[in-house]
């Protein structure tokens, strides 16, 4: 099946054979290769797929969301053997997928389509630190950022001053063009950004309360409501004991937010990178 592709265009056998092992090697499907299609699982399919590819030698590969219809766990593998091929190859792979998380974790460089037009073109990084506009903000990272309507109430010496949700007040810098006092934007930060702090009066704080706890062992997801009704989500330590009901201060760092204007594109980017 590996190989059937270069049979059908004239190869010869001894060339077939060394391009077919070759591909077995690289993806380790030596024990397989008397197995009919019936009798392999869903992940060995994918790789005797890919395996088809190899053998032809080609300079780029262009792969359409291949491990859409695989479990979680064969995903995460998948992923891996892919990142082991792109190494062992060193070809150009153009990978389609709808899935922000093999995007981030698989790419060198990302193109973010969004009704077939190109938002953004950057490294995984530069997407996730520098979004160019909400969609972008929104798409890339899981959970995605966090968004809350604001109002610009001053404008002073580079920084806006936005109300929050409950009335606590922030400055935050820009560096770019200063909106207009009373303009509406949205301000973002990333759940695994926001502290739980132990007081909602700071500056920079919220408080919202808990309506769904996702207790995973090495850190704890909250999704909570604040006053204004938005959804907000953060991410705290796997010994976290806060439970549903109960209210959860929060703490936004104004080294992390992003704001947007109401046109969704960015004015000043929460960069910690910088």
């Amino acid at each position: 099946n590996v190989g059937f592709g270069l049979k059908m265009t004239g190869h010869d056998k001894a060339d077939v054979e060394r391009r077919t092992q070759r591909a077995a090697d690289m993806l380790q499907l030596g024990p397989l290769m008397e197995r009919k299609p019936s009798q392999l699982s869903g992940g060995q399919r994918q790789r005797v797929a890919i395996g088809r590819a190899i053998v032809r030698e080609p300079d780029v590969f262009l792969f359409d969301e291949p491990l859409s219809n695989l479990d979680a766990a064969l995903r995460v593998q998948m992923r891996i053997e892919i990142g082991k091929l792109h190494n062992d190859l060193k070809s150009t792979m153009i990978y389609v997928t709808h899935d922000q998380v093999e995007a981030m974790t698989m790419a060198d460089k990302i193109v973010v389509l969004h009704g077939g037009i190109v938002e953004q073109v950057g490294s995984p990084l530069e997407l996730y630190h520098r979004p160019r506009n909400l969609f972008v903000a929104g798409f890339i990272g899981s959970p995605k950022m966090n968004f809350i309507p604001v109002t610009v109430a001053a404008v002073k010496g580079g920084s806006v001053g936005v109300n929050l949700p409950g009335g606590s007040k922030m400055n935050i810098p820009v560096s770019g063009a200063l909106p207009a006092v009373g303009a509406k934007l949205t301000l973002g930060c990333r759940p695994e950004h926001v502290s739980i702090g132990k007081s909602d009066k700071s500056a920079g704080a919220l408080k919202g309360t808990i309506r769904v706890a996702e207790y995973l062992g090495s850190e704890t997801m909250f999704y909570v409501t604040l006053a204004d009704g938005s959804e907000f989500s953060v991410k705290g330590g796997g010994l976290a004991g806060q439970k549903v009901g109960d209210v959860l201060p929060l703490e936004l760092p104004v080294a992390a937010c992003h704001l947007f204007d109401e046109q969704s594109n960015t004015i000043q980017n929460g960069d910690l990178t910088r």
